[in-house]
């Protein structure tokens, strides 16, 4: 059974964050349903695939760059919906950015980080 040394305070920081964010979109910016819930859980699947990929791993960066990297794409697309767009159609940017952080940024994030650490440790073996 791996260790829970991969969930560390970075890991739980940046999931606190991405819990504040999702949380403030689905709850104070839209009216509160069920369907706004339903988003806000939608958006924190990255984000709990993210812990169970640091806690599988033992490796606390194998949850936080990926997590860090959905959270800046998150962030992104609030600010674009929230304060830049006028379209009608920009809030379905709350139901697909998710799914992209799903499919590619968690995967690639670990995969960056998976390399990453292959990496630091080729470096040391050398002589």
């Amino acid at each position: 059974m791996p260790s829970p040394d991969g969930l560390g305070p970075g890991l739980l920081g940046v999931c606190i964050l991405a819990v504040a964010l999702h949380v403030y979109e689905g709850l104070f910016e839209w009216t509160a349903t069920i369907f706004s819930l339903a988003i806000v859980a939608w958006s924190l699947v990255p984000y709990i695939v993210s812990v169970v990929l640091a806690y599988a791993t033992g490796r606390q960066i194998f949850g936080i760059f990926p997590a860090f990297v959905a959270l800046l794409l998150d962030a992104y697309a609030f600010i674009v919906v929230r304060f830049l767009s006028h379209s009608s159609t920009a809030a379905l940017a709350y139901l697909w950015v998710p799914f992209w952080n799903l499919v590619l940024v968690v995967p690639l994030g670990a995969a960056a980080a998976f390399l990453w650490v292959k990496l630091r440790h080729a470096t040391k073996r050398v002589p």
